[in-house]
């Protein structure tokens, strides 16, 4: 295989791992104890951590690509300055909308933004929303990032 190939491989196994690990977030689901309140933020805690450490391997794979030296990773060595970017730029957006959900009174968010499409999954500390609390979420995300509301996905646990 040749060098060229096996860095494609590499990339698009980082970018599958990001997908496993939204996944995950969003298929973490109650174990019917009775402690909700700890339940929510253990969740709120898990889904952080395995999101860090997702980020942290996707990261750590773009650094060792970054740093392969050779004229024949040129491309190679930009498309993981572009994707690494791309990440960090992601990364500070869940963190700032997490931060003002948080200031419009939430208990705890998760915003979990992709980097392979437009969607962005919102994960809040609440037994239920109303109408007004779906449009101050909407109303928060789609001015933030641009994002139209249909990509836009809000869950209350």
């Amino acid at each position: 295989m040749s060098k060229k190939a096996k860095i494609i491989t590499l990339v698009a196994m980082v970018l599958v791992l990001a997908a496993a690990a939204v996944l995950n977030v969003m298929l973490l689901t109650d174990d019917g104890n009775d402690g909700a309140t700890q339940q929510t933020a253990g969740f709120f805690e898990t889904s952080r951590l395995d999101r860090q450490n997702t980020r942290d391997f996707e990261l750590q794979q773009l650094n060792e690509i970054i740093a392969m030296e050779g004229e024949e990773y040129a491309e190679a060595r930009q498309n993981a300055v572009d994707q690494k970017s791309k990440l960090i730029d992601t990364m500070e957006t869940e963190l700032l909308l997490e931060t003002l959900l948080k200031g419009q009174g939430f208990t705890d968010a998760l915003v979990t933004i992709s980097t392979a499409s437009d969607n962005i999954s919102v994960i809040v500390d609440a037994d239920e929303l109303t109408h007004e609390d779906t449009v101050r979420i909407y109303n928060t995300i789609t001015t933030e990032t641009s994002t139209s509301p249909d990509y836009v996905k809000i869950f209350a646990i």
